[in-house]
């Protein structure tokens, strides 16, 4: 899985400082608004800026460490990228152009994202699977004109498998020469003869499709971080002012305020950026979003609730709304092992109140997913069963029938755990009440809802849940620490599938398995897919796995997102599918708008 994005790509509670919050983004959007001048960092929409309002800030501009949502949407169009990608609809497969090579089918230029964006000429896989070779174009450079070359690959890999570093993005090296026996040999598993030649070497043989995927990673200027230790690496002040190749540079970094980007002139990935700058403005509040969308002072908002669609066909700015989907989902999250225990000495033990995959089922039980899709999603959401979408239509277990909503048997499954009702009403076993803190971050009118709905459910059974919030980085900053045990939150899959890196037993190596999920047979099962050379060959390993995580439930999945997009009229040219709402951004253009803000 690449959760990169949230998946976490990782996407809040309490209503109450909603009303503080409105003021505070309406304060903060007047002085935006008021800052335009050039050079000044301030942009409002206007005909040269595209205004993105975004949830939460960015945590980093790098490839190498960023995670949030923010973060892969800004970094995405600062740094360069070796291959394009492009997704089937019909089999849900993922597809990978270069210049001038295409996994499936042939290089149209006219349709799909434009491969002269791509850093790779064309590759070759050797005839055991154990390689793959990238021929570099040689016109690429840096934007303080220095070429970019096979060796700030090669360097930048070390970078991704340092364990100081911790790379949320560690199992993409997991087939490199080295990675069975506990440390990849970077001498032998990346080898680059010259400067437009790359090769990647495996301890296994490893299917072209995931070879490209996992080899895909962009690179990092060597003659800039070269000099960075280790243990220096995320406190770099080389974080606030990346050094990239892509469409846009950045401009202007507020942080909980505003990113704002420039048009590239040196960029010939593909080219400059038509908009001549892109502003994501963070916005915390959904309602304020909504209403600085309706007045044109913002051109995007994601996640648009399809009970405001209405209002939008009024707004005084031109609104239309894109559904794209299913690639996200909401979930909860539970400490399936004892966070604290883990943390202070790396000891594995079952956590007192999640260890048990039966109480873990009672609590999916307990909750009523369908009377939170039909508060807000409506049409527009699908319960959930497992992490493989069912856009992924090859892999997609249709057999895998969702936990309906059941609290007599939640509770049958809880006293049989010995769970049984206190004086209270709350549960307790051994002493222990059945009483837990849900958080979420700041900022999501969905998860607000459904929290209120699953803290109810829980109740009506004897369980204990408050709700707390907390500002967006900070809250996957503690997850990524494993300093919080039930959570609620949301995760953008990736399209070809390689969940290792949310649910492998190394949890040293798997950095998104915030649970501490462990099943050898999961992991047994993601190499044995991994090894099958064709993908469709993989599928029954992919329909098991699906039935082990329905019966271990690690998290609640709770729904898919059909994610429904505000987008201003005045934005020309822009392709929305699967793989991004801002799949070719660099390619917009901005009409005229007499409605945006001056």
């Amino acid at each position: 899985m690449n959760r990169d994005a949230v998946r976490g790509g990782f996407k809040g509670c309490c209503t109450s400082i909603r009303g503080i919050a409105i003021i505070s983004a309406l304060v903060t959007m007047m002085f935006a608004g008021c800052s335009g001048k050039p050079g000044s960092g301030g942009a409002s929409a206007s005909d040269s800026t595209l205004v993105i309002a975004m949830l939460g800030d960015a945590n980093y501009l790098n490839p190498v460490i960023g995670a949030s949502v923010t973060s892969r949407n800004v970094y995405g169009l600062l740094y360069p990228g070796l291959l394009k990608s492009e997704f089937d609809t019909t089999s849900g497969l993922l597809n990978f152009v270069a210049l001038e090579k295409k996994l499936r089918g042939k290089i149209e230029q006219g349709s799909g994202k434009k491969p002269s964006g791509a850093l790779a000429r064309t590759w070759r896989v050797s005839d055991d699977y154990r390689s793959i070779t990238y021929i570099l174009r040689s016109d690429a450079r840096w934007d303080d004109g220095t070429p970019i070359t096979s060796h700030d690959f090669k360097f930048a890999y070390t970078l991704y498998g340092n364990p100081v570093i911790a790379s949320p993005r560690q199992q993409f090296l997991a087939e490199l020469v080295g990675a069975d026996e506990g440390e990849i040999d970077f001498e032998k598993a990346i080898e680059t003869p010259d400067d437009t030649t790359l090769v990647f070497n495996f301890y296994r043989q490893v299917p072209e499709q995931l070879a490209l995927f996992h080899t895909s990673l962009a690179p990092l200027p060597k003659h800039v971080w070269e000099k960075v230790p280790p243990q220096e690496f995320r406190h770099s002040p080389l974080n606030q002012k990346p050094l990239g190749a892509g469409p846009y540079v950045l401009r202007d970094w507020q942080k909980q305020q505003q990113i704002v980007l420039a048009s590239n002139p040196m960029s010939n990935l593909p080219k400059p950026g038509n908009i001549p700058r892109i502003m994501f403005r963070i916005v915390p509040d959904y309602t304020v979003r909504l209403a600085q969308l309706q007045t044109g002072a913002v051109d995007v908002v994601e996640n648009i609730r399809p009970e405001d669609f209405k209002g939008l066909e009024n707004a005084k700015a031109g609104v239309e709304i894109k559904p794209v989907g299913l690639r996200v989902y909401d979930y909860v999250g539970w400490s399936n092992i004892d966070q604290n225990a883990y943390r202070h000495d790396g000891t594995i033990k079952p956590h007192p109140l999640f260890g048990s995959a039966k109480v873990r089922r009672a609590l999916t039980l307990a909750i009523d997913r369908q009377s939170i899709l039909d508060g807000y999603l409506g049409e527009y959401g699908v319960i959930a069963s497992t992490d493989i979408s069912p856009s992924l239509k090859w892999a997609y277990n249709d057999a895998v029938v969702p936990y309906p909503y059941d609290p007599a048997e939640a509770i049958r499954l809880l006293e049989e755990e010995g769970w049984k009702p206190g004086p209270d009403g709350i549960r307790e076993k051994d002493g222990r009440k059945f009483g837990f803190v849900l958080f979420t971050n700041a900022g999501n009118e969905r998860r607000d809802f459904a929290s209120v709905i699953i803290q109810q459910n829980l109740r009506e059974i004897g369980i204990d849940c408050q709700l707390d919030v907390q500002e967006s980085n900070v809250f996957f900053e503690n997850l990524r620490l494993r300093k919080i045990d039930a959570w609620m939150a949301g995760w953008s899959i990736g399209l070809e599938i390689d969940p290792l890196d949310g649910w492998g037993a190394d949890l040293e190596k798997s950095r998104f398995n915030f649970t501490g999920y462990q099943n050898p047979r999961i992991d047994a099962l993601c190499e044995l897919a991994k090894a099958e050379l064709n993908p469709l060959d993989a599928r029954p390993y992919w329909l098991e796995y699906q039935e082990i995580l329905h019966r271990d439930q690690p998290t609640t999945f709770l729904y898919w997102i059909k994610e429904t997009q505000g987008f201003n009229k005045r934005i020309k040219g822009e392709e929305l599918n699967i793989l991004s709402t801002f799949y070719n951004i660099d390619d917009w253009t901005l009409s005229p708008s007499a409605s945006a803000a001056e």
